[in-house]
């Protein structure tokens, strides 16, 4: 005799993800709206946007569209703008540096190399601590807390 079993219920929330919400989320871009306001309109929190992206593919390509589409809109107003003397030009660039950081955040780059532009040598030594004494392991674990601290 064999029993069914129940079938299982899904476990959280269901999703409030639907497919019409990728035209949706163009359009949002094509307005310039940031993540944010992409979320609001969709009455749910930014990481659901994310969430929703990585779950739908359509939905990652669509929200990849609405942030190049909401770029271009900045950048519009910006070249609209230029010549304008009420344009804010510190202000466009500070919004446009926190919503487009992959090309408008300004990096320096340092590259470090080793003797006569070669590699870096890297040198390894074990330590047996327990030939340390105790000043010498508390100024060891001093070091390593640093470094684990800065990392």
């Amino acid at each position: 005799m064999s029993e069914e079993k129940p079938a299982k219920r899904p476990v959280g929330r269901p999703t409030k993800y639907k497919p019409e919400y990728c035209e949706q989320i163009i359009q949002l871009g094509k307005e310039g709206k940031s993540i944010a306001q992409m979320a609001s309109f969709f009455d749910v929190d930014k990481a659901s946007i994310f969430d929703w992206a990585a779950a739908h593919e359509d939905f990652s390509t669509a929200l990849a569209c609405a942030r190049a589409h909401s770029q271009t809109w900045w950048e519009d107003k910006a070249q609209q703008n230029l010549a304008s003397r009420d344009f804010n030009a510190q202000l466009w660039l500070k919004s446009v540096a926190s919503r487009f950081r992959d090309d408008y955040t300004e990096r320096t780059q340092t590259e470090i190399t080793g003797k006569d532009g070669g590699a870096v040598k890297v040198e390894t030594k074990t330590i047996d601590s327990r030939a340390l004494t105790p000043e010498q392991r508390e100024a060891l674990r001093g070091v390593l807390m640093a470094v684990k601290e800065s990392a």
